[in-house]
């Protein structure tokens, strides 16, 4: 995806630490193993992961608002971040402050046009010259995203068409030590919400995890609040 176009073992208990690019974890109770992977979008909530958009990761075309919450790039208009070693140089895309380290959590994303929802390792590239940089296309990120008549799942350059009729709201569930990721389709309103699995990663994760969103033209990803 670009412009143009538009692993450590698992601690037991959580605390609010600084990834190897000072980056904050967020905080969490103990860790405990071998839970059931979680079946409902009630289930999933008790995992919920507030986030907040890292505006020093933002590539130059992207827009952050609403409170650190909302990536847009309705124009091809540049936003005069300063230049910083951790922001995107040329992939539109942008990371959230918290990662996931011997934890796991559940996040909800609104969005319009085309997108990629994901994870990225911590240390997976972010200037061109380093390889590619964007969601999925490497072994070092997981993406999902609409593509106009399926959704596709991305990992490693590779790409898989999921049939399901689009929907506004992707919940995403990582558990970083169990090594799965899942992609939903969010369903319904207020208290009648659903979830239906889109896809599923079972996978070994060797660094800790960010969320992630690349944007295309004309599209947004907003984070969701919990009482949403």
């Amino acid at each position: 995806f670009d412009n143009q176009q538009v692993r450590r073992p698992a601690g037991t208990r959580e605390g609010h630490r600084r990834g190897r690019r000072g980056r904050a974890e967020a905080s969490y109770p103990t860790y405990e193993p071998n839970v059931p992977e979680p079946q409902s979008r009630e289930e999933l909530l008790k995992y919920w992961l507030p986030l907040s958009l890292d505006d020093r990761t933002a590539q130059k075309l992207l827009w952050i608002s609403e409170g650190t919450r909302k990536v847009s790039r309705m124009s091809e208009d540049v936003c005069p971040y300063l230049d910083r070693p951790e922001r995107y140089d040329h992939s539109p895309q942008v990371l959230c402050k918290e990662n996931l380290w011997g934890s796991r959590g559940y996040w909800e994303v609104e969005y319009t046009g085309w997108v990629v929802i994901g994870i990225v390792c911590e240390g997976a590239p972010r200037r061109a010259q380093d390889g590619a940089c964007g969601i999925g296309e490497n072994d070092r990120s997981w993406g999902l995203g609409w593509a106009g008549s399926c959704y596709q799942a991305w990992h490693n350059g590779e790409n898989v068409d999921i049939e399901a009729k689009a929907c506004s709201v992707i919940g995403v569930y990582a558990d970083q030590p169990a090594g799965i990721l899942s992609f939903y389709a969010v369903e319904g309103q207020g208290d009648s919400k659903a979830v239906k699995l889109l896809h599923r990663y079972k996978t070994s994760f060797k660094e800790p995890l960010q969320p992630a969103f690349w944007v295309g033209s004309k599209s947004f990803c907003w984070i969701q609040s919990k009482a949403e």
